[in-house]
């Protein structure tokens, strides 16, 4: 499969249309990583946002009380990874590495402002993006306080309410 007709499959860009999608394909790279190859690491700069075309990629970040690592989740084919930092340029937010082979298409940070301001349409999808990603973040944000509270223990409230303003 071309790496145009991968990403019709992709809900992030199903409504992309063939010229948009032509217009990425030339600004994405297609890269093959090995496991356990890390994209990035939480606290570094963002340089890239990535689309996982195969494979598994393990989001973690450092535990907030104590040592060890949250389990944030495992993206598969079709996740985008990688946005959000290239929007506000803060740290990233996690840590994400390859659990098995990961085929990725990626757009660096110089592409995607290149992208975002000399057309149109594709800033437009790319703002719909991060809004679905923001609304994703905040539903699991709310869900996390209604259990704390359901629990009996807003005991960490305060740590996640920080969560929602950033590291």
């Amino acid at each position: 499969m071309d790496l145009v007709e991968f990403l019709q499959t992709v809900p992030a860009f199903s409504d992309f249309s063939q010229a948009e999608l032509d217009v990425l394909e030339h600004a994405l790279r297609v890269d093959q990583v090995p496991t356990g190859h890390v994209f990035f690491k939480e606290g570094q700069k963002g340089h890239s946002l990535y689309i996982v075309m195969e494979g598994e990629v393990h989001v973690s970040r450092k535990h907030k009380v104590g040592q060890g690592l949250d389990d944030l989740g495992v993206l598969k084919a079709g996740d985008v990874f990688g946005l959000l930092s290239l929007i506000d340029d803060r740290p990233r937010y996690s840590t994400c590495r390859a659990v098995t082979p990961v085929t990725t298409a990626s757009l660096p940070k110089t592409a995607f402002n290149l992208l975002f301001n000399s057309h149109l349409a594709l800033a437009e999808h790319f703002q719909y993006i991060v809004a679905c990603q923001l609304v994703r973040e905040l539903r699991r944000l709310d869900e996390a306080v209604m259990n704390s509270i359901q629990q009996g223990d807003v005991s960490h409230l305060h740590d996640v309410r920080k969560g929602v303003s950033g590291p």
